[in-house]
């Protein structure tokens, strides 16, 4: 017979998994129909779990809302750090950093979810605090990215690439194959940075 704590890893983990999964219905539910859309039980539906857990893990929905771009942001904003990890250490030139950014971008972007959570961050200061802190990552990756490339002086640019990607995804999200390209774009901004 196992002692009474012998399983407390194995349901911390089932926690865990449960806690992602229903923070990934979180973000589902913000693609298709808004933050206005995310109540407990939408969610409940969308993540197929019962409505009890959903509320013993989270109590509130702003609670979720942080917890939901949270998750959002350490996937997204972790898979791009290791990019630019990688394209450092190749010795990759600006031109290649710009196209391998570009297509994982051009994959993974726009998300609607995230630029619907950054808007609710105008009117809530606890999901604001959360939307910094992501916008902190993203010019962490995007200052490594740019050292990479060569770029003088890379932290006080940093932010421009970030905002810059943030408001050609939100063209993209409202103008769709009419929007300008990405690649093109960043492209521009590094010959621009490089002269600076």
């Amino acid at each position: 017979m196992q002692p009474r704590g012998a399983t407390a890893p194995a349901r911390q983990a089932r926690g865990h998994e449960r806690v992602e999964q229903i923070l990934r219905a979180v973000l589902a539910v913000i693609s298709r129909g808004g933050v206005a859309a995310v109540t407990h039980r939408t969610v409940a539906e969308e993540a197929g779990v019962p409505l009890g857990s959903l509320t013993y893990y989270f109590a509130s929905k702003q609670e979720l809302l942080r917890e939901a771009l949270r998750l959002h942001v350490t996937d997204d904003a972790g898979r791009m750090s290791a990019l630019a990890t990688e394209l450092a250490a190749s010795g990759a030139g600006g031109e290649e950093i710009v196209e391998a950014f570009a297509l994982v971008l051009e994959r993974g972007h726009p998300d609607i979810a995230q630029f619907e959570l950054y808007l609710e961050a105008a009117r809530d200061p606890e999901l604001r605090d959360v939307a910094v802190e992501s916008l902190h990552a993203y010019a962490e990756v995007a200052e490594t990215a740019l050292r990479a490339a060569g770029v003088a002086e890379p932290q006080a640019f940093a932010g421009i690439i970030v905002a810059t990607i943030d408001g050609m995804g939100l063209h993209r999200s409202a103008a769709g194959d009419q929007a300008p390209d990405l690649g093109t774009a960043l492209g521009l901004l590094l010959r621009a940075l490089s002269r600076v």
